[in-house]
């Protein structure tokens, strides 16, 4: 899943009056003798006002419980899910799905916990180990909690992500069914769309993501994460004009939101207006600079001829990346599994042996993804190995997903490997779905 669908258990974040939390700019303090991470300085970071009074109301407030009693392990909850909110809304996972583990590793190590609490705390750590791409060890976290409670939604969603990554497609498509039937929401609704976007279902993809979108509380992040999936979703099957209204109608309810300003820097890459797609681009990064939103950057460069600057900023994600995965780990509870990242990062930048080793990395940890299927494909067709990139290429259809860009770029492979009537075949339903094809993949084919 190109971005893990978790939508955080918000009701749990008390709504009210707001209170200055007093963490500072350190990293943690005591509290009735136990270690707690604070809240961070937002930055430049522009959002929500309620949302991020809401944030800091819980986290306060569960403060001045553990000053009460500091076994109070609702607290420790809700300090949990302050985190994983927060972390999702700057960007900052390290520091954040670190702070959660701490607090949720706390309650299931203390003993003091009730079963309630002791579900809800394996529910939010499978959470945080989708965040950080932890995807075996989410699965059986969830399924412990599964164990305790098999009647929470909730749970069910965490499985079906973890079931996606891990390419177990069917397992995944039975827990989307029950979640639907226990709690039809912005949540289930959400998962029901990729799980039918991912078998070719574009169209149904849609209507659900409509569903989602209409259930959730305009401007609140989950309902705008939603509404820019659903002009995702409008875009692969070339529909700018309702791609481009989506975007536009989230900036609307949730002005700066980055997400929705790379859906608009995809429309204009689609349309090639390259000099407006980078203004939304930089835009984006100002607020959340993701690597993936920089190295959209440098593909923009790249594209408009420039290829000395698209170079110095793919090297500098590299570098960044590297030095990410150096201190991966060291400085935290759970680190992040950044395979697919760093093997992006040097497929971009054309250093394909390395590209190679990292996704093949990814690839080992779970060999019926589709995602990294394709990853290996593209990278040993880059490299000229054929017979092994098509060999790739087929898994990459095994759910009869209908992805313009996935599918030509199969259709590439399956030509240069020597079936032409299949490529042929191949090139035309991807066009059939989306005329808009990625020009650097239309650029990357072999004569």
């Amino acid at each position: 899943m190109k971005n893990i669908i978790i939508l955080l258990l918000l009701p749990l974040l008390s709504m009210g009056m707001y209170s200055c939390s007093d963490s500072g700019s350190k990293q943690e303090q005591v509290v009735n003798g136990v270690s707690v991470p604070n809240l961070l300085p937002r930055g430049n970071t522009k959002d929500s006002t309620s949302e991020y009074k809401s944030i800091v109301q819980t986290y306060d407030e569960a403060i001045v419980k553990l000053k009460e009693n500091k076994d109070d392990d609702q607290a420790f909850l809700n300090l949990a899910t302050a985190f994983i909110l927060e972390g999702r809304i700057t960007g900052n996972s390290s520091y954040y799905s670190s702070a959660a583990i701490k607090m949720l590793d706390h309650i299931l190590t203390a003993g003091n916990a009730n079963t309630d609490q002791r579900f809800q705390a394996l529910s939010l750590k499978s959470t945080v180990q989708l965040n950080m791409h932890q995807f075996q060890d989410a699965l059986a976290t969830a399924n412990e909690a599964l164990g305790i409670n098999n009647y929470n939604a909730g749970i069910y969603g965490a499985l079906i992500d973890a079931n996606v990554e891990m390419g177990n497609y069917k397992e995944a498509v039975a827990d989307c069914d029950k979640m639907l039937s226990i709690r039809p929401d912005i949540r289930s609704y959400s998962r029901a769309s990729y799980l039918r976007q991912i078998h070719g279902d574009n169209n149904g993809a849609i209507e659900a993501m409509k569903m989602a979108v209409e259930s959730g509380v305009p401007g609140m992040e989950q309902t705008e994460w939603a509404r820019v999936t659903l002009g995702d979703l409008y875009l692969n099957i070339g529909r700018l004009d309702s791609a481009s209204y989506t975007y536009r109608t989230s900036l609307v309810y949730r002005p700066d939101y980055p997400h929705a300003q790379m859906g608009m820097a995809k429309v204009m890459r689609a349309e090639k207006n390259y000099d407006s797609s980078i203004t939304y681009t930089k835009a984006a990064i100002q607020t959340l600079s993701e690597s993936s939103f920089i190295s959209f950057l440098a593909d923009l460069y790249e594209l408009k001829g420039d290829q000395a600057k698209a170079g110095k900023i793919r090297q500098d994600v590299i570098d960044l990346l590297v030095e990410a995965e150096r201190k991966n780990g060291k400085d935290g509870l759970i680190p992040h599994n950044g395979n697919r990242e760093l093997a992006t990062a040097y497929l971009n930048a054309g250093q394909y042996d390395k590209a190679a080793a990292y996704a093949k990395k990814d690839y080992d940890m779970r060999p019926d993804n589709i995602d990294a299927n394709e990853l290996m494909a593209w990278i040993t067709y880059k490299k000229g190995d054929f017979a092994a990139a098509k060999n790739y290429a087929e898994k990459t259809l095994a759910t009869s997903g209908r992805n313009a860009n996935t599918l030509y770029k199969d259709a590439m492979i399956f030509s240069k490997a020597g079936e032409t009537v299949r490529g042929d075949s191949t090139r035309r339903l991807a066009m059939n779905v989306s005329p808009y094809i990625d020009q650097r993949i239309v650029n990357a084919e072999r004569p």
